[in-house]
């Protein structure tokens, strides 16, 4: 069955379907980042952000599922407990302060946006994949 979700929102879910968030748009940026920190904490070579106000963000599951881990001071990355999703990037630094910023990947239902930014791509390494962008 096809997913519904509200008008003007998007559901994103974790891999085994025990936390799940709605999005209400506009999202703030969708963006490839290639930054040691979401590389590795993703065991990836680059992690698809979309980026919203922490307001347009809310759970409808599972949100006591989440564990947090702060990567780096005042950024906490929060996850699933039962099947590791990486599900949040929050940080208290910047533009950043808040915001939540989901993994385009978790999205079930379609987003507003498509990437349009290439963020520390001097970070990427020589095997990782490179996302050329119109414009």
């Amino acid at each position: 069955m096809a997913e519904s979700p509200a008008p003007g929102t998007a559901i994103a879910r974790c891999h085994c379907g025990g936390v799940e968030a709605v999005a209400a748009f506009p999202s703030r940026f969708c963006a490839h980042c290639y930054c040691w920190s979401c590389r590795t904490s993703h065991a990836a070579g680059v992690v698809t952000w979309i980026g919203f106000r922490r307001e347009q963000v809310r759970f409808t599951r599972g949100e006591e599922l989440l564990r947090a881990y702060e990567s780096s001071r005042g950024t906490i990355r929060r996850f699933c407990s039962v099947c590791g999703t990486r599900f949040t990037f929050e940080s208290s630094h910047g533009n950043w302060a808040g915001e939540v910023h989901l993994p385009l990947a978790l999205f079930v239902t379609p987003v507003d946006r498509e990437p349009s930014v290439n963020s520390f791509p001097d970070e990427r390494p020589d095997w990782a994949p490179f996302h050329e962008l119109p414009g």
